[in-house]
């Protein structure tokens, strides 16, 4: 039971309220029954004394005669005793017809005993009960045809007063029952009004400190309460606030984390590629170079092998300066040197220079370009895109192929392709085509020239340049375009 009302606020207001009232309720019951016994013989008290006043002027007027119709009417309306002090000390009850409830009369005689009125009947001598004349209130007057001073004894009643105090003692279990009773009602219904919107925010603050952040405290009320579920309610809508961007902050930040990952990744593998395919030539190179020193067998052809190590140092130049732009395109500060400029008289100039290379292989070139392309792009890299596709197109394409080249606008973009016939990259390779350093088949090996980063450093561009790009196969051959 004390863990219940240590714990919980509903309980200890339940128990405090039900003490305040059963206390309140007995001190309250306990001055009403101190009280209305002194109240009530107070203003007996002085009623009764108005009352003897008036009687003993109207006794001044009249004689001891015909005084019973005074007192007839006195006791009538009175409860009060009345005893005559005559000149010689002598109490007698007042001539009255009015018979009193302790049922004296005007002819009964009295005897004095230790300030007790023993009332005897003259005729047959039976006692009544004694009549305690200590607290009798005694005025002085005199009837009209007397010189001596009567005395007139007045004795209240007190019957009245012990029965208001005989009745509230009476009732007092019931009185008890009722405080108990009513004090449990009232400290139930009280406690449950106090606590229930304090309970109810409690038990969503809970909920809110278990993040579930959907809940509204009601405020509806203007008090203190409704002021602190407002407050919690806007607590509440700042913290979802805050955690939503910190997930988000979270979110992105693990995807920072991640694409840098994956560029080191990337750059791991790249530079473990770059190192591997210039090792290749190197080793080929150091060895043309040492068997020339050294006379060695061919090598004595100096002409031969000093053309063959030019080939394969400019081969090596090719691929550094394409290693060196997928570098500085790769750099966190690398910026594009963007201006818009006309995009169709670059593709022009780019199949220019394959002409010759083209009419070697007889080649047919088919061109659709438009007159005008203006792009806003940096000229250089797009100038290495094109020099990489019509590069790839002429060495991959058979003798006597063809090769179809269209620019269009479209919405204010470049929707450029480029095409080839007889060759298709298989579909396993197909995924893998952009890959740096990746070759499909023997077909695409260093006998023919190629870095192995021509389409990689195509696809790093266009991503730089948010481009749209695929390469695909077709009926006789493969097709590479992008909307620039």
């Amino acid at each position: 039971m004390r863990k219940k009302i240590r714990n919980s606020i509903t309980t200890r207001i339940f128990v405090m309220t039900l003490f305040l009232l059963m206390l309140m309720s007995g001190i309250t019951y306990l001055m009403i029954g101190l009280t209305m016994p002194v109240s009530y013989r107070v203003e007996t008290d002085n009623h009764l004394e108005r009352e003897v006043l008036q009687l003993i002027d109207r006794l001044q007027e009249t004689t001891f005669e015909n005084s019973s119709i005074f007192f007839d009417r006195f006791l009538m309306e009175n409860k009060a005793t009345l005893f005559i002090r005559l000149p010689d000390n002598t109490l007698i009850a007042p001539p009255s017809n009015v018979v009193a409830d302790n049922g004296t009369d005007s002819n009964i005689a009295t005897v004095k005993e230790n300030e007790k009125i023993i009332i005897t009947d003259s005729q047959n001598g039976a006692l009544n009960v004694p009549i305690d004349l200590s607290d009798a209130r005694e005025y002085g007057f005199f009837f009209e045809d007397s010189v001596e001073e009567y005395a007139l004894l007045v004795v209240g009643e007190a019957k009245a007063v012990n029965q208001v105090i005989s009745t509230l003692l009476q009732i007092l279990p019931w009185i008890i029952v009722s405080i108990v009773c009513i004090s449990l009602l009232a400290a139930f219904f009280y406690s449950n009004y106090i606590t229930k919107p304090i309970v109810a925010i409690s038990a969503l603050s809970k909920k809110m400190s278990d993040m579930e952040l959907d809940c509204q405290c009601d405020e509806s009320r203007h008090d203190e309460i409704g002021i602190l579920a407002h407050s919690l309610n806007e607590m509440a809508a700042n913290l979802f606030s805050t955690l939503t961007q910190l997930k988000t902050a979270n979110y992105s930040l693990k995807q920072d984390i991640d694409k840098e990952r994956e560029l080191d990744r990337q750059r791991m593998m790249f530079f473990s590629a770059v190192s591997h395919e210039l090792k290749t030539p190197i080793t080929a190179l150091q060895g043309q170079l040492e068997g020339m020193l050294q006379n060695y067998g061919n090598y004595k052809d100096r002409d031969k092998y000093l053309g063959r190590s030019l080939d394969i140092t400019k081969s090596m130049e090719h691929m550094i300066q394409e290693i060196v732009t997928i570098s500085q395109i790769d750099t966190a500060d690398f910026i594009l040197n963007r201006r818009e400029f006309d995009f169709a008289e670059q593709v022009r100039e780019a199949v220019a220079q394959y002409i010759d290379l083209m009419e070697q292989k007889e080649l047919d070139l088919d061109i659709n370009i438009a007159d005008r392309v203006i792009i806003n792009a940096d000229p250089k890299l797009t100038q290495k895109v094109l020099s990489n596709l019509l590069s790839n197109a002429v060495r991959y394409s058979p003798t006597r192929e063809k090769i179809c080249i269209t620019l269009s606008s479209v919405e204010g973009s470049a929707d450029f392709s480029i095409s080839n016939t007889g060759v298709q990259i298989s579909e396993e390779a197909l995924p893998h085509i952009f890959e740096a350093f990746y070759r499909a088949d023997h077909s695409r090996n260093r006998q023919t020239g190629g870095s192995g980063l021509g389409l990689y450093l195509v696809k790093r561009i266009l991503e730089q340049h948010n481009a749209v790009f695929y390469i695909c196969n077709f009926d006789c051959g493969v097709k590479f375009s992008f909307v620039l």
